[in-house]
């Protein structure tokens, strides 16, 4: 079909087009690969977060559980006028 120098022209052209392509595809890959890595990262992060602040949350209402007063001590003081 082509022969000497047109062909391997052609495949000078051919070769360069395919790179092209490849680094191109490969720079896509790479920016797809970046952004899935942030996204999961960030869920990371947000799951974290939630952890935190669900721990946070029970610490307290165990503190609260803990210390809180005694009904009968409340109705007693209650009824002698004492305020809280």
């Amino acid at each position: 079909m082509f022969s000497g120098l047109a062909g391997a022209a052609l495949l000078k052209v051919l070769e360069a087009l395919f790179n092209a392509f490849g680094t191109g595809f490969n720079d896509w890959l790479s920016r797809k690969r970046a952004e899935q890595t942030q996204r999961e990262l960030g869920a990371a992060e947000t799951t974290s977060t939630i952890n935190k602040e669900s721990s946070n949350a029970e610490r307290r209402a165990s503190e609260v559980a803990v210390n809180r007063p005694d009904v009968g001590a409340v109705i007693a003081g209650m009824e002698r006028g004492d305020t809280f």
